[in-house]
């Protein structure tokens, strides 16, 4: 017990004690209890760490993953991708993948896509009165807060929670919109 004391204790330090030179990653790099595998969780605005918070809080992951664009990064997900299945190397390219995805992936489901805003005419072309508009689904800020907690709750359990930061539109440009995406997948 006095070396574990004397091990994290900065008092024995004047001792000639050995104390803990530098702090493990993995002691302060998690989020609400959920670990933090990739990324540094205090490198996010508070905004954005609030809102990855609340989503941990909400889908209960394994693990979070903060992407953040690096090469290791690519490679190590290229590989993992690669050993599950997920992506075959295309040999007559260079760093050229073929990925297969679901046809009933909801991205290619234009019926069950919504766009949640506070006004319907932020999101989608108003149609005439007693016309169907086909151009995309509105959602309004309190129903697609309801529907969240009623559908989410502990699905990403087992899996990783991936943060992905994204920018539609060239990066700094005043017409870009940037966002982040929270996905298992």
């Amino acid at each position: 017990m006095p070396h574990l004391v004397d091990y994290y204790s900065p008092l024995p330090a004047a001792m000639g004690s050995p104390k803990l030179k530098t702090v493990p990653k993995a002691i302060y790099n998690h989020l609400r209890g959920f670990p933090v595998v990739n990324g540094e969780i205090t490198q996010l605005s508070a905004k954005v760490r609030d809102f990855v918070e609340q989503s941990a809080a909400l889908c209960q992951p394994e693990k979070i993953h903060i992407v953040d664009g690096t090469e290791e990064e690519s490679s190590s997900l290229l590989k993992m991708l690669h050993s599950q299945g997920t992506i075959q190397p295309l040999p007559k390219y260079e760093n050229c993948w073929l990925a297969r995805t679901n046809p009933a992936d909801v991205a290619r489901v234009e019926s069950k896509t919504f766009i949640c805003t506070e006004k319907r005419e932020q999101a989608i072309p108003t149609p005439k009165d007693g016309v169907q508009g086909s151009l995309g689904n509105w959602i309004s800020p309190e129903d697609y807060e309801a529907a969240i907690q009623a559908r989410f709750p502990g699905c990403m359990k087992g899996r990783t929670m991936y943060v992905v930061p994204y920018s539609m539109g060239p990066i700094a440009s005043p017409l870009s919109k940037v966002g982040i995406e929270i996905t298992d997948s």
